[in-house]
């Protein structure tokens, strides 16, 4: 990591000069990987920070919140493509909070699915982050196993529409919502099929 500040000046553009506008101090804050598994594909970031960096301790906290970034956009991807916050026909602000509030809920499930799958596929189907019935369900569901993490996550992308072909890859962010949609469905199910027994 190397830090450094500079002085951003807006650019000249044809037909206007360059602006009046004073320049903005800020640090560039650069970040880049020495030896990557992959030397062809080397992580490197210049990022512009808004206060002064004089260690390394600064230097590596604007690289850490800048690293949070990716979550936080797949968190947005979840809440507006697969939950369709967008698309909600809500009149009233509070009535909007209300429903991304409990969107937000499945969307942070969705992705803590895919980190697991991303960084411990093998792991245990246990710490794939549903419930043991909804784990029993599914796996009632899909007449499999489902061992591990990276069987929860294929199992659950069937039912949202993935074909599991090898070119196909592993399941989206919005296939897995729609197999996590009709999961939840599944596990009403069987809680109701419960109530009834006793009610009869």
């Amino acid at each position: 990591m190397r830090a450094t500040a500079v002085a951003l000046r807006a650019p000249w553009r044809p037909g206007y000069g360059r602006s009046g506008k004073s320049p903005i101090t800020c640090t560039a804050v650069r970040v880049w990987e020495v030896a990557a598994p992959d030397a062809t594909d080397r992580l490197e970031w210049i990022l512009l920070w808004d206060a002064d960096v004089a260690d390394f301790a600064q230097a590596r906290t604007c690289g850490l919140q800048y690293a949070t970034r990716w979550v936080i956009e797949e968190y947005h991807k979840a809440i507006k493509t697969g939950l369709g916050a967008e698309r909600l026909q809500l009149e009233s602000a509070e009535r909007l909070f209300a429903a991304i509030a409990i969107m937000s809920v499945v969307a942070l499930r969705l992705i803590a699915l895919r980190e697991h799958l991303r960084r411990h596929p093998d792991a245990e189907a246990a710490q794939s982050g549903l419930s043991p019935l909804e784990l029993e369900v599914l796996r009632a569901r899909s007449g499999c196993r489902l061992r591990t993490v990276r069987e929860v996550a294929l199992a659950i992308g069937r039912l949202g529409g993935h074909r599991n072909r090898t070119r196909e890859g592993l399941p989206g962010g919005q296939t897995l919502w729609h197999g996590m949609n009709t999961l939840h469905i599944l596990v009403e199910g069987v809680l109701m099929a419960h109530r009834l027994n006793d009610f009869g």
